[in-house]
């Protein structure tokens, strides 16, 4: 198995366990922390936490695969993301739209944006603007086809792996495309 195959096997296996656990202990509907402590402080508490446990699966398949630089900054990177997704999509979606399906994509967009850009300063120490910009994009892409699964299941607890998935694959494949696209330029310069 190709390292790029090896990372993305276990981006895909690794990221729906983190969700599912960071989505039990951090949701806003359901979650232990947001349950525990009531109020703005327990969603903001559980966001970090579900952001985090996130970041972190992602950061072990790194770690494992060595296919991108593995770094704390990136679990950081994550739970500041998925909080500031997390707090404007949950204050703005509704004032948006009241389309139950259009707030899954409006809300994935909050989420994908804000973790897409504070990843994406993270991964990419040297980023250029237009990888940076590709990322998000490939970051909203992934949490809009997310949420909007999400939302069309009204939130089930039994579809937390399905949306993870989504989110996954697509990011995962992003990743891919993005040190591919970056390792041909190093490639280029060198001839």
């Amino acid at each position: 198995m190709t390292q790029k195959e090896r990372f993305f096997v276990e981006w895909m296996v690794l990221n729906p366990i983190g969700f599912t656990l960071g989505s039990l202990h951090g949701a806003t509907d359901n979650g232990f922390v947001p349950s525990v402590i009531t109020g703005y402080l327990g969603l903001i508490l559980g966001d970090i936490l579900f952001g985090g446990m996130v970041g972190f699966s992602q950061y072990i398949v790194f770690r494992r695969t060595d296919f991108l630089p593995a770094s704390i900054q990136w679990i950081v990177a994550n739970s500041i993301g998925f909080t500031l997704g997390a707090r404007l999509g949950a204050l703005l979606t509704f004032r948006i739209t009241d389309d139950w399906i259009l707030a899954g994509v409006i809300f994935g967009v909050f989420m994908g944006g804000s973790i897409g850009l504070a990843t994406g300063l993270v991964i990419y120490k040297s980023i250029t603007t237009k990888r940076l910009l590709i990322w998000i994009i490939i970051s909203v892409a992934a949490w809009v086809m997310g949420e909007t699964v999400a939302f069309a299941s009204l939130f089930e607890i039994k579809t937390v792996p399905l949306v993870a998935l989504a989110i996954a694959g697509t990011t995962g494949a992003g990743l891919i495309f993005l040190q591919s696209q970056q390792k041909q330029e190093v490639e280029d310069r060198a001839k």
